[in-house]
């Protein structure tokens, strides 16, 4: 069977070629009266997620539901070295859970609004993270990553921007259209990198 993990709810079917079915809530003790979501599949089944705790103070944090005998256990807030009182959200974790993706907002040793972090699991915790540096992130919002594991590659969505909003001159419409038409124009776009530039050496 194959399953495909869809925020709160999941769909499955028993097999590649089958229709997909209608989405189906995945229940306690993932799901509660707070908001939980971008969930993210280990190869052993273990899930991890964001979770935005309304009667906390702290924000948005990244949890880990381990999945044993045939079922989710309660979710755990990973470490400090994860999570802050800030937002941490977004989470890619490797199929061997050797490495987490995650995007922190505004922390003081990023290059502004959210940026990507890394960090990297060790036998009882895991490694403090660390910003992965200007080839990837912007002063902009840096967020929603992903691994093609197959082939290496981070794809990540920015809204890095390269217009300009003052000129010398005026422009004809088409000139200012392909101004503010161009890739990077602060909306949501999608990037790739190869992920051997970006990890621990």
């Amino acid at each position: 069977m194959t399953l495909k993990i869809l925020i709160s709810r999941y769909v499955e079917r028993k097999a590649l070629k089958d229709p997909w079915s209608g989405p189906i809530n995945i229940g306690s003790p993932i799901n509660t009266i707070n908001d939980e979501f971008y969930p993210a599949l280990a190869d052993n089944g273990n899930l991890y997620f964001t979770v935005d705790k309304k009667e906390l103070a702290r924000k948005d944090d990244i949890y880990v539901s381990v999945f044993s005998d045939g079922k989710y256990n309660a979710p755990k807030v990973l470490s400090e070295n994860i999570n802050s009182t800030g937002y941490e959200f977004n989470a890619f974790i490797s199929p061997d859970e050797s490495y987490i993706l995650y995007t922190c907002y505004n922390r003081k040793d990023g290059l502004g609004s959210g940026d990507l972090y890394m960090s990297y699991r060790t036998e009882t915790d895991w490694t403090p993270a660390q910003n992965i540096g200007a080839l990837v992130n912007t002063e902009k919002m840096e967020y929603c990553p992903f691994v093609d594991v197959k082939k290496n590659i981070l794809y990540f969505t920015s809204k890095r921007d390269n217009t300009k909003t003052v000129f010398s001159k005026p422009l004809a419409i088409d000139a200012l259209k392909n101004q503010f038409f161009q890739y990077e124009n602060g909306l949501s776009r999608l990037y790739k990198v190869a992920l051997d530039s970006i990890l621990k050496k």
